[in-house]
């Protein structure tokens, strides 16, 4: 007269198998998606480095001053304006030349025009050089802090790189 019960439901080594095969996914999905991000910001720091360049060429056009060599314009005097746009920290001699965004910190050098990566106040991974166009020199180049930021160097299309892991330069073909 005993009835046997139908259980229904799940084990738990069935939920904890489900459970690990979630997290393994997750952990995938979760480096793919920081690389994702962090390419999308090495296109925004190319952005802001190029329209920098291409405002210091302007600046010395419009002023019929082409020795770069000898000066450069202050930040204050490009037409450039970036969301996020916050005055440097440098105490350097740099700090009227620089333009700071989110993610970078950009510099109007003598020659050429330095985008670096930042995080907090701190240099991270990566940087860029562009060189105004009137210079008629290379116009970008790629270099890295870590390893990580020579791999995404090469796999943003910089190439002919010189030297190897933290001191690697990439050129744009």
């Amino acid at each position: 007269m005993y009835r046997k019960l139908k259980q229904t439901g799940f084990t738990l080594t069935e939920l904890m198998a489900v459970v690990i095969i979630i997290a393994i996914l997750a952990g995938i999905g979760f480096g793919s998606y920081k690389k994702a991000v962090e390419r999308s910001r090495f296109a925004e720091g190319q952005t802001a480095g190029a329209t920098v360049a291409e405002a210091v060429t302007r600046y010395y056009y419009d002023n019929m001053d082409t020795s770069y060599a000898d000066s450069r314009p202050k930040a204050a005097y490009l037409d450039v304006g970036f969301d996020a746009n916050r005055a440097c920290v440098s105490t350097t001699a740099d700090k009227d030349y620089c333009f700071k965004t989110r993610y970078f910190e950009i510099i109007v050098q003598t020659d050429k025009i330095k985008v670096t990566r930042i995080q907090g106040n701190a240099a991270k991974d990566y940087y860029f050089y562009f060189y105004p166009e009137h210079l008629s020199k290379q116009k970008e180049e790629c270099g890295s802090l870590t390893e990580a930021g020579g791999d995404l160097c090469k796999s943003m299309g910089y190439t002919s790189c010189s030297g190897m892991g933290k001191t690697l330069i990439c050129h744009k073909p």
